[in-house]
C-alpha cells in the first residue's frame, strides 16, 4: 500500500496548502477527469430533461394528483444537487486540486447528503400512497384521502426528515462535512472516532438506508402479489330469478341480464385499468429502488469500513470517490429514471 495516498491532494490556492500535502498522481488526474467528464455530461443532459419534464409532467404520463407532488419533489431534489453539488465538484475533477473553501465543502456535502436522504423518504412514501390505493388495502379510507389532499405535506415532511439527519453537522454536532477520497467532493466525516459521531452513524444508517429500504421492498412485493392476485380472478354474477316455467323469456328479464352485464363489463373494465396503474407504479418504484440500492450499497460499505477503522479506502482514495459519484448519478438520474419507465410501460401497453 502506497503510504503517501492518505496525504491530502494540493489545495488551489497555494496559502491554503497546509505542511503535510502532495501532488496528485496522473493517474489520479486521469480519473478525477474521466469521473468529472462523465458526471458533467449526464448532470447537462438530466437538467434539460428534468426541466422539460417538470414542463410536461401532466401532459406526458398519466400521474395521479396524490403521486404528481412527489414525482415534482423528485425533480427538484435532482435540480439541486445538479446546480448547486456538481459545479464544485466538476471544477476540482478537472483542476485536479481541492477548492479548500471551507464554505463549498460544507455547501456541497450537506446538499448532496440531504438530498440523498430526501431521495430514500420519497421512494418510501410513494410506495406508501401506492399501498394505500391498492385494492385490498387495510389503511382507512380518511387516511388515504388524506394523502391525497395533503400531497405537498408529504414532500415537505420527507426534506424535513432528510433535514433531521443533515443539519446537525452544520454546525458540528455529531459529525462535520469533510473531502472524501482524492478530496474533490465532501460528505459526512467517516472518520470520527468520537462517541456522539458513531451513535450518530449507527441512527443513520438505521433510519436512512435499513428501515426505509426494508418498507419500500415489503410494501411493493405486497402489492405486486395483490396485483397479481387480483388480474388472475375470474369473477361472475349469478342473477338468481325465480323459475319461470315459461320457455319464452320474459323481455323485462331479458333487459334486466343485459343492464347487469353491461355494468359488470364497465366495472370490470374499471377494475383492470386501475390494477394497470398501480402494477406501472410498482414497476417503476420498484426499479427504482433496485437502482438506489446498487448506487448507495457501495458507499455505504466503505462508509462503514471507515467508521470501524478499516484503513483500506483511505489507501485507495479513488474507491471513496467512485462510490460517491454512484451516488451522486443515482440522485441526478432517478426521477428521470422513474418517469421514463412510466412512459414506456404505458406505450408498450397501448400498443399491445
Amino acid at each position: 500500500m502506497n503510504e503517501t495516498s492518505i496525504i491530502p491532494v494540493y489545495c488551489l490556492y497555494p496559502s491554503a496548502n497546509s505542511t503535510n500535502v502532495r501532488e496528485a498522481t496522473s493517474n489520479e488526474c486521469r480519473f478525477a477527469r474521466f469521473a468529472g467528464t462523465l458526471l458533467l455530461l449526464i448532470s447537462l443532459v438530466s437538467f434539460i430533461i428534468n426541466i422539460r419534464s417538470l414542463i410536461n409532467t401532466r401532459k406526458t404520463i398519466r400521474f395521479s394528483r396524490r403521486d404528481i407532488g412527489l414525482v415534482i419533489g423528485m425533480f427538484v431534489s435532482s435540480l439541486c444537487v445538479i446546480i448547486i453539488s456538481v459545479p464544485s465538484v466538476v471544477l476540482q475533477c478537472f483542476l485536479c486540486r481541492r477548492l479548500c473553501i471551507h464554505i463549498v465543502c460544507y455547501m456541497e456535502g450537506f446538499n448532496s447528503f440531504l438530498n440523498g436522504c430526501v431521495a430514500m423518504y420519497m421512494l418510501v412514501a410513494l410506495s406508501i400512497i401506492r399501498y394505500s390505493t391498492t385494492a385490498n388495502s387495510s389503511m382507512p379510507i380518511d387516511i388515504q384521502r388524506q394523502l391525497d389532499q395533503r400531497n405537498l405535506y408529504i414532500v415537505g415532511m420527507c426534506f424535513i426528515f432528510g433535514g433531521i439527519w443533515a443539519i446537525p453537522p452544520l454546525f458540528g454536532r455529531m459529525s462535520a462535512y469533510a473531502p472524501e477520497g482524492l478530496g474533490f467532493h465532501c460528505g459526512l466525516d467517516w472518520l470520527d472516532r468520537s462517541l456522539a459521531g458513531r451513535i450518530y452513524f449507527l441512527f443513520l444508517f438505521i433510519g436512512v438506508f435499513f428501515i426505509p429500504i426494508s418498507i419500500v421492498i415489503y410494501v411493493n412485493v405486497y402489492i405486486q402479489r395483490t396485483i397479481y392476485r387480483l388480474t388472475h380472478i375470474k369473477p361472475c354474477i349469478l342473477l338468481e330469478l325465480s323459475p319461470n316455467p315459461n320457455p319464452n323469456p320474459n323481455p323485462n328479464e331479458v333487459c334486466i341480464r343485459r343492464h347487469v352485464s353491461d355494468v359488470f363489463h364497465t366495472k370490470e373494465k374499471q377494475r383492470l385499468q386501475r390494477l394497470h396503474e398501480d402494477r406501472r407504479f410498482v414497476v417503476a418504484t420498484g426499479i427504482s429502488v433496485i437502482i438506489y440500492i446498487v448506487a448507495w450499497t457501495p458507499y455505504s460499505i466503505v462508509a462503514l469500513a471507515q467508521v470501524f477503522g478499516d484503513r483500506f479506502s483511505l489507501y485507495n482514495p479513488w474507491l471513496m470517490t467512485t462510490c460517491a459519484f454512484l451516488a451522486k448519478l443515482s440522485m441526478i438520474t432517478n426521477p428521470i429514471i422513474y418517469t421514463m419507465i412510466l412512459k414506456s410501460h404505458d406505450t408498450i401497453t397501448h400498443t399491445r
